[in-house]
């Protein structure tokens, strides 16, 4: 658009050069006329020659114009530029805001866990306090059953006869143990202990030793015809 109106100014000068031209050859040839057409010529060339610097002010304020209009264009580039990296850095922080969004959600994710696993060890906790109590009473019950133990033992008088071996096996009370009042005690890692009167009908039926299942001692009475039966080595203490 700026380069078409320089041409045409361009264009508009020649025209005018041209017709000047003609003019002078016009009154040159009509010598008659020149007196009456020199005011003209005068006025025509003063006219063309404003024309022309007109043209030259014009071309002159366009080539500005365009240096003006480049230089802005130069500028609206850098400001593009500008506004790009504006918007990448924007995004980049958007990003980072969805990034500690996600670390807060997390972060209090991690609390709730937090208070959760502090709530499951209060309540391990009491457990553990109620365990601890249960075990004292069961100590206490263990001391309290240790010295009836104790009493009890106290209260058996063992005679000075000697004690009785006895090997896994079966024996007949009067033939090879006498009848009396006995005390069994083991002599390996614990066994079972019966005693059968002289129906075939179990009077004693205990698991002797210090073990999981085991009861440690017992006590029984024994008559002519029971029999006894150990499954291990046992002793038996006479007592009264």
């Amino acid at each position: 658009m700026k380069k078409g109106m320089i041409i045409t100014l361009s264009i508009t000068g020649g025209i005018a050069t041209i017709l000047v031209s003609v003019l002078i050859g016009v009154i040159i040839g009509n010598a008659d006329l020149e007196e009456n057409y020199t005011d003209q010529l005068k006025k025509i060339q003063s006219d063309i020659t404003s024309a022309e610097a007109k043209v030259k002010d014009e071309e002159s304020k366009l080539l500005s114009i365009k240096e003006h209009t480049d230089a802005a264009e130069d500028q609206q580039d850098v400001e593009n530029k500008k506004l790009e990296k504006l918007q990448t850095e924007v995004k980049e922080v958007e990003k980072l805001i969805d990034q500690k969004d996600t670390i807060t959600k997390e972060i209090d994710s991690l609390k709730k866990d937090q208070d959760n696993s502090k709530k499951e060890l209060n309540k391990l906790s009491d457990k553990v306090k109620e365990k601890k109590a249960h075990v004292n009473e069961l100590d206490d019950t263990i001391k309290a059953k240790e010295k009836e133990l104790e009493k009890l033992d106290k209260t058996i008088l063992r005679k000075s006869e000697e004690p009785i071996e006895l090997i896994a096996g079966q024996y007949l009370v009067g033939t090879d143990v006498p009848e009396g009042r006995y005390q069994v005690t083991n002599t390996g890692d614990g066994t079972n202990f019966f005693v059968y009167d002289s129906s075939g009908m179990p009077t004693v039926n205990t698991i002797l030793g210090d073990g999981m299942v085991g009861t440690g001692d017992y006590v029984f009475f024994t008559t002519t015809g029971d029999m006894i039966e150990t499954l291990g080595p046992v002793k038996l203490l006479p007592i009264e």
